[in-house]
């Protein structure tokens, strides 16, 4: 397929989904919404913002109150084709799928979200991001949550595939002929869990209290621009207003970076020191997540090394991390008194 025949399925999507993709504003790279098939970026470049405004807003109300009882307030959602979601961003939200699984609010964002991922090759893009996680392997595109995939080919052709009935017919009613369809096999490879990521598991909970976090105590600043700018980052607070003109239950996104985020009746703060934070957030990347759903919980797309007011890199501190070595544990036999 080429980029006119490419073109026609952009134009058929227009006419019934609102499409958002990564352009050029400036010198910046952003997701914003489209028209003109010219403006979409096909550089492959991961975008500073990510995909998950799409499908956990900031602010979401949940439900309002009136004089006698609580109203759920489930809002229309515009339909948005997400269009060129870059490989990473996509385990992201096959990730967030696991999280967000039987909740209403997402996945209603979800079900009106269609998924068109993009890449100038995915081999390419694994070595060039250094994908944590992740061995190459031709069957990538199984374990992804998508509804449409295009992929550059060398002599400029593209290559499509359908990662679902929707997508499926998405492709048949808007003329597309020469695609493949993949069928979802979960997010877990058949070849199991990764032994890098269990590996990685193991050290981050034994580096716990050791000089890796005392260093980045004296660096961090807490700001949470890493957690913000993170696809897989969805914790959030309820926070109920009562105005008379508002009251409502709203969940609004939130960071465990925040000084209120462990904060419980009686002023306690399990969170209280910058080292308890941080390490707080990596544990829940490589500890928490893992053990849950058996996937990573970094996705390597460097956006919070690329945020980061005070240098610190993701990949230098998991470098150190590594070096962590098991505490040999000394059993002493016990005398019995006879």
């Amino acid at each position: 397929m080429n980029q006119k025949e490419l073109e026609k399925i952009f134009k058929f999507l227009g006419r019934q989904w609102q499409i958002f993709a990564p352009q050029l504003e400036g010198d910046n790279l952003a997701i914003s919404a489209v028209e003109n098939f010219a403006e979409i970026d096909w550089s492959g470049e991961i975008p500073l913002e990510t995909w998950k405004k799409f499908l956990i807003p900031s602010e979401e109300r949940l439900f309002v109150f009136d004089s006698q009882k609580s109203i759920e307030t489930l809002p229309e959602i515009q339909k948005n084709a997400l269009w060129g979601v870059n490989v990473l961003d996509l385990k992201a939200i096959t990730l967030i799928d696991q999280v967000f699984g039987k909740d209403p609010y997402y996945q209603k964002r979800r079900s009106n979200s269609l998924l068109i991922g993009y890449s100038g090759g995915l081999e390419s893009d694994y070595k060039k991001y250094k994908v944590l996680s992740h061995n190459l392997e031709e069957n990538v595109l199984e374990h992804l949550a998508f509804d449409i995939f295009i992929v550059k080919l060398k002599n400029g052709q593209v290559k499509l595939y359908s990662g679902s009935r929707r997508g499926q017919e998405t492709l048949d009613k808007s003329g597309a002929k020469d695609y493949e369809n993949i069928e979802f096999a979960g997010p877990v490879p058949e070849k199991g869990t990764d032994k890098r990521m269990l590996s990685l598991m193991d050290k981050m909970e034994k580096s716990y209290g050791t000089k890796i976090w005392k260093d980045l105590d004296k660096i961090c600043i807490a700001c949470g621009k890493c957690a913000i700018n993170c696809p897989t980052c969805f914790c959030f607070d309820v926070v109920d207003k009562s105005d008379p003109k508002d009251c409502s239950r709203c969940r609004n996104a939130t960071t465990c970076f925040y000084n209120d985020f462990s904060l419980v009746a009686g002023g306690h703060k399990e969170l209280d020191k910058v080292k308890q934070k941080i390490y707080f957030w990596y544990a829940h990347k490589f500890i928490r997540i893992p053990f849950e759903y058996n996937l990573p919980g970094c996705v390597g797309c460097g956006r919070c090394t690329r945020v980061c007011p005070v240098g610190i890199k993701l990949n230098d501190v998991l470098a150190e991390v590594g070096k962590t070595k098991e505490k040999k544990v000394i059993v002493k036999p016990i005398k019995l008194k006879t």
